[in-house]
């Protein structure tokens, strides 16, 4: 896959169940992410197989050790969304943190920014309404967005610590942990579900 940015949402393990995945996948639909398919030999199965799967795999918490065979990790999907060349989904457990798992979206970077440090308008509100309805989904820790070179995202424990949310270009926390944080740096909106969705306000847009 070409560069990309990807849009990270967390969730705790504390709060993992026999149907988490399929919570999710009724939230993805919501979204309207309309799903292609499973990624390599999984192409043909469908989101409900690749999610079972997924499922069985967080309540095992597995990790992907360190030259074990990718064939082991978590499967994953293919999405489209109004015009994205393809969007990639993808479970990862014991990320951000410990006791924590996460589903990520990568959009296409050439699709997201026009150059470095310059985003594409209409491929940022296409990112915001997929963060806000997935947002929703009550398990939801933090939503956080990056580069693919960045650092990784940071847990929400670390944010209500006073760490700043990777926002590339956007992030949704809660309001109260929004009111809790150093908001000079950002624009918000404050969307339903309680969610303060969080932009840099030097953002620059074409």
């Amino acid at each position: 896959m070409p560069a990309y940015v990807s849009m990270t949402f967390e969730y705790s393990r504390l709060e993992l169940d026999y149907d988490n995945m399929k919570e999710l996948i009724a939230y993805i639909r919501h979204a309207q992410l309309e799903f292609k398919g499973g990624v390599g030999e999984y192409e043909n199965e469908s989101l409900e197989e690749i999610m079972d799967y997924n499922q069985k795999k967080l309540e095992e918490n597995f990790v992907l050790g360190s030259g074990e065979d990718k064939k082991n990790d978590y499967k994953q999907m293919r999405f489209g969304y109004e015009g994205f060349s393809e969007i990639r989904g993808y479970i990862s457990n014991n990320y951000p943190a410990d006791r924590e798992y996460s589903f990520t979206l990568l959009f296409p970077e050439e699709e997201v920014m026009a150059e470095k440090g310059v985003y594409r308008t209409e491929a940022v509100a296409k990112m915001k309404n997929i963060a806000s309805l997935l947002w929703i989904l009550p398990k939801t820790r933090t939503v956080q967005t990056e580069l693919e070179t960045g650092d990784g995202i940071l847990t929400e424990q670390q944010i209500k610590d006073g760490a700043a949310p990777s926002v590339c270009p956007l992030a949704i926390v809660c309001e109260k942990q929004f009111g809790q944080m150093d908001t000079d740096p950002y624009t918000d909106d404050h969307i339903y579900a309680g969610g303060a969705l969080l932009m840099p306000k030097d953002i620059k847009l074409v």
